[in-house]
């Protein structure tokens, strides 16, 4: 007489199949590949306006001595200061799209850990987000230097420099608005929280003539993206400022994490 030996094998819904939901999400939604071509096609357009607007100033001013060249990594960062808030957007949809169309209740079914959802859009996001940051520097830097000519500085250490610090930046970024989506929950709260604390907010501080609202501006994520992709040594060094937003980002997740752990979906 045999025994048979039935094996059950229980549907995993750990952090690894978590993450792979999130991957598969990511690039089976159009808004996904509407953002890039959005994002593409605003870079391109904005690196044409600087390096033609480089090229013309220095073409139509007179200068004494030698007249420095423009690096081409320069015209990303300056492009980064207003498409920032696209890949936000990007990063914004992988968590709001969830609560506008209800599939949030069936994610929190499959993965009941909730600290894993969040976890698992971190994991995905990130890799993603810095390979977007770079392909946008890429694009701005190459379309912004060929606009510029011959004023175009094309060194390439420090355009490796510029395009790992903008990549760097766009991932934290990212990272933070993922977060705050989690609190907020709804997209065009969480769109305009984000452009208030990436954008306006440490522009306009960081304009006044007070002091302590220098340093407020360069405390928020904003603020501190501004300092360490610009190099600037005041009010913080890149360093300090990279650090800042490393906080932030964290800061967001795990604040977007309590919120999500505490609410009902």
């Amino acid at each position: 007489m045999t025994t048979a030996t039935i094996t059950v094998q229980r549907r995993s819904s750990g952090l690894r199949g978590a993450v792979a939901s999130e991957w598969t999400k990511l690039w089976t939604v159009r808004s996904s590949w509407l953002n890039i071509i959005a994002a593409l096609l605003l870079t391109g357009l904005l690196a044409l306006q600087f390096g033609f607007s480089t090229a013309y100033d220095y073409e139509n001013r007179s200068y004494e001595g030698v007249m420095e060249k423009t690096a081409v990594g320069g015209v990303a960062v300056s492009a980064m200061t207003i498409v920032q808030i696209v890949v936000a957007a990007f990063a914004m949809l992988l968590v709001t799209s969830e609560y506008s169309t209800g599939s949030i209740r069936s994610t929190l079914q499959w993965t009941p850990v909730r600290p894993n959802v969040v976890l698992a859009k971190a994991i995905v996001l990130t890799p993603v987000l810095f390979l977007y940051g770079l392909l946008l520097g890429i694009v701005a830097s190459v379309t912004g230097g060929l606009a510029m000519g011959q004023w175009a500085d094309w060194d390439l250490a420090a355009l490796v420099v510029d395009l790992l610090a903008v990549a760097a930046y766009v991932t934290l970024a990212g990272l933070f608005t993922a977060g705050i989506a989690f609190i907020i929950r709804s997209t065009a709260g969480t769109l305009t929280a984000a452009f208030l604390f990436l954008i306006v907010i440490p522009m306009m501080l960081a304009q006044s003539s007070i002091r302590a609202l220098v340093w407020l501006a360069a405390l928020l994520p904003g603020g501190a993206g501004q300092n360490f992709l610009s190099g600037s040594t005041d009010p913080l060094s890149p360093t300090l400022s990279f650090l800042v937003l490393i906080v932030w980002a964290a800061a967001g997740l795990l604040t977007g994490t309590a919120i999500l752990t505490r609410r009902d979906a």
